[in-house]
């Protein structure tokens, strides 16, 4: 029988353990299939199928995807340059201003704002739900 003491033994060995003195564990092979219990399936697909906020997902889309629509075919509408910009503009802000006080708050839980002080520095403020 041989104590191995420190580290000491054969080379790559690293001896037991300094924080619990035991020796240590022999580690699970890389080819090791590890299945993680995320739910069953039924229940994920459930809750990807259910959209929590339909009207809110719904101006989330309609906003960028009539911008980008608004983009590729305003010249069919309209001859005036100003026109369009002005319209995908209007779309563009829009859509910031639903997705920073609207749908950030209920899809993902996120809020910002900006304060200033007495001083008259700025500090951004950043919340997140608590799950």
């Amino acid at each position: 029988r041989r104590v191995v003491r420190g580290g000491g033994g054969r080379r790559g060995s690293p001896g037991p353990s300094p924080l619990t003195g035991s020796p240590p564990q022999a580690l699970v092979d890389d080819t090791e299939d590890v299945s993680l219990d995320f739910g069953s399936e039924e229940e994920l697909a459930l809750r990807k199928a259910k959209i929590r906020h339909p009207l809110a997902t719904f101006f989330h889309l309609f906003f960028r995807v009539s911008a980008i629509i608004t983009y590729l075919f305003c010249d069919w509408f309209s001859n005036s340059f100003v026109a369009c910009f002005v319209t995908i503009l209007l779309l563009l802000s829009f859509d910031f201003w639903s997705v920073k006080n609207v749908t950030g708050r209920l899809l993902v839980g996120l809020r910002w704002w900006n304060q200033i002080d007495e001083d008259g520095k700025s500090h951004w403020v950043f919340e997140a739900k608590r799950v």
